[in-house]
């Protein structure tokens, strides 16, 4: 290990530029991997929690996060709970807390009014950090999600501000960096009251009437596909979307992402593994003599093999602990950028960690191996008289 450290300091520009090139991949990697592991981090995190429940909306509106769609009638709630397989049906009102401020690559800040008695789902919990929860008649209280905490800069006993209505905020919940963290939770009856003053001339019904979607429980989960197209065939006028088209829609959003991650992956390749078969090739040209020498007084093959594979490893190892390090750096800094909005865009992992490392430490040995059978193959009088 000391003599191969040595080797890989008797040219320190040639040194320098090979790792560079490894550190461009790396550092690419590192940050568009974080990237992709928030969007996977959310993604799964929606899929635990919209795989117990249907959501049935308008059939005519648009839908969606965010209360996009056609208001319905919260009747409706009780006329589903009829239907084969169906425990419970609870009506919810949601719409964006800001309208002036959209998602982004993150869930938009929402605020989501439930039905405390019915909307409760014992299977996924919501997991306090301050408080409690909503309870059954209670009113101008909210339960916020990490995100909405940060956001805003309110805790538990602070008032938050919706849509022009105070709030005493009661709950702060823990941080899953999932879809809760982004929701302010507010009795059903405050928000059909701000959905109704938001946008009066949409309501042909009472005001304690109105829902934005229903969200259903079925009593077993194995037949929710089977519950979900029974409600869309018994009740006209409505559309319910099961957790497996939730699950697809929210799929689709990480395909470009995973497609930048497999960019960046062949940068590294590219970039890393030519720059260090390049230094690799000219170091056994300019050590011929040496390797003959070392050959002629008993040096096995192997060692020579080993030798300039661990050069070639200790190349990728340094460029992908630098890289590594600016990566971090930087997903750090633009975390830090945006954390005063609630949203962090980039998550670092372990795993994350793990992989970058390995990657270029393996880049680092694969592309020497070349070079070192090269050198190793070299005969040791042809290379001393070539000297």
């Amino acid at each position: 290990m000391t003599e191969a450290l040595r080797n890989i300091a008797r040219r320190k520009l040639r040194t320098t530029l090979t790792v560079l090139g490894i550190v461009i991949g790396v550092f690419a990697l590192t940050v568009m991997g974080a990237l992709a592991e928030k969007l996977n981090v959310l993604v799964d995190g929606g899929d635990v929690y919209f795989q117990s429940r249907i959501f049935v909306a308008d059939a005519g509106g648009g839908g969606g996060l965010g209360g996009g769609g056609r208001p319905l009638n919260r009747a409706l709630a009780e006329e589903i709970e009829q239907v084969d397989g169906v425990d419970r049906a609870s009506p919810v009102v949601q719409m964006l807390i800001d309208p002036e401020v959209g998602g982004g690559f993150d869930f938009p800040p929402l605020m989501t009014g439930i039905e405390a008695e019915t909307w409760y789902d014992p299977t996924i919990p919501l997991p306090l950090a301050d408080g409690r929860l909503i309870d059954v008649g209670e009113s101008k209280v909210t339960m916020i999600g990490a995100d909405i905490a940060e956001r805003y800069a309110v805790r538990v006993g602070d008032s938050l501000t919706i849509r022009e209505v105070e709030f005493e905020v009661i709950g702060v919940l823990e941080r899953t960096l999932t879809f809760p963290d982004k929701i302010a939770y507010v009795p059903l009856a405050d928000a059909q009251q701000i959905f109704v003053d938001a946008a009066p001339e949409v309501i042909d019904f009472e005001t304690d009437e109105l829902a934005t979607q229903i969200e259903v429980f079925p009593t077993d989960l194995a037949e929710v596909e089977a519950v979900a197209d029974r409600i869309e065939a018994e009740i006209p006028g409505i559309r319910a979307v099961s957790p497996s088209e939730v699950q697809a829609q929210l799929g689709e959003f990480t395909i470009v992402f995973n497609l930048i991650i497999v960019g960046a992956s062949v940068i590294a390749v590219v970039v890393g593994g030519l720059s260090v078969i390049n230094t690799m090739v000219m170091t056994v040209s300019e050590r011929v003599r040496e390797i003959g020498i070392k050959k002629a007084v008993g040096a096995p093959t192997g060692a020579i093999l080993r030798e300039f594979l661990t050069e070639a490893t200790l190349l990728g190892a340094l460029g992908g602990l630098i890289g590594l390090s600016l990566g971090a750096l930087t997903v750090f800094v633009l975390n830090a950028q945006t954390a005063g909005s609630g949203t962090t865009v980039f998550l670092i992992t372990p795993a994350l960690l793990l992989r970058s490392f390995a990657f270029a430490t393996i880049l680092g040995a694969l592309a020497g191996i070349y070079p070192a059978f090269r050198a190793a193959r070299l005969d040791p009088v042809q290379a001393l008289r070539n000297q």
